[in-house]
């Protein structure tokens, strides 16, 4: 693959989200579960528990889809690998954003390569109508790579713990290279 066709899909994906490649279906996923009728006062009515943001960390929420779901009714150890990538993704992207959450076409998403994955899992995780969080913080940072770590959990597991060494790739000569000093920033936000 070219350096101008990697070139092209970043920007791409800069001004696309990865789960808008296709045109957005009717009803987007998850369907919306039908409300109760009002019959009750406001206060009366279920209130949805808000899931507390941890600083440091970045936070990822993401669905637990039935084909995510092995033979031995869990989701499968490599659909968890998926999950911290998606969520890791989301932490690159956060990068490019605007001041309204929206992705900067103007910013140049961070080239970046993975060297070192390590995951523990710590306990099956089943199909579920409620999203899973992924927990995302930076352990160590240096000049040409830094070291995540995440927490696949809900408000009471911890189903998977993770370990990933992200080096600073040079996308044209396909090189590492440093950090820039607004990467390092953004990077130290995280940093616990």
């Amino acid at each position: 693959m070219s350096n101008q066709t990697i070139k092209d899909l970043l920007a791409e994906a800069v001004t696309r989200p990865w789960f808008q490649s296709a045109p957005a279906p009717a009803m987007p996923y998850p369907r919306p579960l039908p409300q109760p009728a009002a019959t009750a006062p406001a206060a009366e009515l279920p209130q949805p528990v808000p899931i507390p943001q941890v600083t440091g960390r970045h936070v990822y929420h993401r669905p637990v889809r039935f084909a995510d779901i092995d033979a031995q009714g869990h989701v499968n150890n490599v659909r968890l690998v998926e999950y911290l990538e998606d969520a890791r993704i989301s932490f690159f992207f956060d990068y490019v954003r605007d001041s309204d959450g929206d992705i900067d076409p103007g910013s140049p998403l961070p080239g970046v390569a993975i060297a070192r994955h390590e995951v523990n899992y710590r306990r099956p995780l089943r199909f579920r109508h409620d999203e899973v969080r992924i927990e995302s913080w930076v352990t160590k940072i240096g000049h040409v790579r830094t070291e995540l770590a995440a927490e696949i959990r809900d408000d009471h597991e911890v189903f998977a713990e993770a370990r990933s060494t992200v080096v600073a790739f040079d996308l044209d000569t396909q090189r590492p290279r440093r950090f820039t000093t607004d990467e390092r920033a953004y990077l130290r936000r995280y940093l616990v």
